[in-house]
């Protein structure tokens, strides 16, 4: 089953909302496009826990609990 795809417009319209600094911003936008924490720690060279811990501050700041919730918020028709 194929995910609906969210635009960087659409993702940056809601996002703004949360605080988040530049590199959560890039970070969560990767996320929600279906990148791991792997391929985004390579990416970026850095570790999957500095990955781990920058999605924990982005989850924290956008108040849900993980990543299916917060896919969920960019999905939610305005």
């Amino acid at each position: 089953m194929n995910e609906p795809e969210i635009s960087k417009e659409q993702y940056l319209r809601v996002a703004e909302g949360f605080g988040l600094t530049k590199r959560e911003l890039e970070l969560g936008f990767l996320k929600v496009s279906g990148f791991s924490n792997r391929r985004i720690a390579y990416m970026f060279c850095i570790s999957e826990q500095t990955v781990k811990n920058h999605f924990s501050h982005i989850y924290e700041k956008a108040w849900v609990p993980g990543r299916k919730e917060f896919r969920e918020l960019f999905l939610k028709k305005e």
